[in-house]
């Protein structure tokens, strides 16, 4: 069992961020952990970013992911794929981007063993998000994350994504589309971008079941827009 939430306490952001340490740096070494002296990773985007936490069993943060927002357009995929087209009906403001999707080496392994002899099967209707395999994970990251989205009249998110996660992502119908040429930025990823109608009515049509389960959530009520006292912050870029 697992339950993901927004993440917003100094205590809490350390407990993340020391899990991006440990599989960035220690798990698959894509960044060099003499930079992290303090075995937390952490940039520029974090500060403004919406921070959401995977939690297991006893509270054990075992994955994360965190909406990059930004007034001018500046995402860290610009800081590292080439971006060959843009929607021109929407501003700064209505882009998101999905960043640092991670989840720990340990709890990958342990959802594999326990689905080993379960293969996924993407036309069934999952009755409860809540089941712990990966891809039930990750959707429910995805649902929080796009609830997020939706209360903010986010219209478009971006993301770089491996090959793999792309095509389990476009199974359940976030129709994610190439946006530039695969480029190698933390391993071969895709420059991608998707819209939240369209996911909306790929859902409708293509599985109403499935729709009719995720939608439930997409006007949580208990996420709240006082959650910013004010948005953009001054300083923010």
């Amino acid at each position: 069992m697992f339950h993901v939430k927004r993440v917003k306490k100094e205590s809490e952001l350390k407990k993340l961020y020391a899990l991006r340490y440990q599989v960035y740096c220690n798990e698959r070494m894509f960044l060099d952990s003499k930079d992290y002296p303090d075995g937390l990773e952490h940039d520029e985007y974090d500060a403004t970013a919406i921070h959401l936490g995977a939690y297991g069993p006893e509270d054990t943060i075992i994955g994360s992911v965190r909406l990059v927002r930004s007034t001018k357009m500046h995402f860290p995929i610009f800081d590292h794929c080439e971006i060959n087209d843009l929607p021109t009906d929407a501003s700064p403001l209505e882009f998101a981007e999905i960043s640092r999707l991670i989840i720990s080496k340990r709890r990958r392994a342990d959802i594999r063993r326990s689905n080993a002899l379960s293969p996924l099967q993407v036309n069934t209707v999952r009755q409860d998000f809540t089941n712990f395999g990966i891809s039930n994970l990750l959707m429910e990251l995805f649902r929080v994350m796009f609830s997020y989205s939706k209360h903010r009249n986010i219209k478009y998110l971006l993301a770089a994504m491996e090959p793999s996660l792309l095509r389990l992502v476009q199974n359940y119908h976030f129709n994610f589309h190439p946006i530039g040429p695969i480029t190698d930025y933390y391993g071969q990823v895709v420059p991608c971008i998707t819209s939240l109608a369209e996911i909306e009515k790929q859902m409708s049509e293509k599985n109403m079941d499935f729709y009719l389960e995720f939608a439930k959530h997409m006007t949580d009520p208990s996420i709240s827009f006082l959650e910013e006292t004010m948005w953009p912050p001054l300083e923010f870029q």
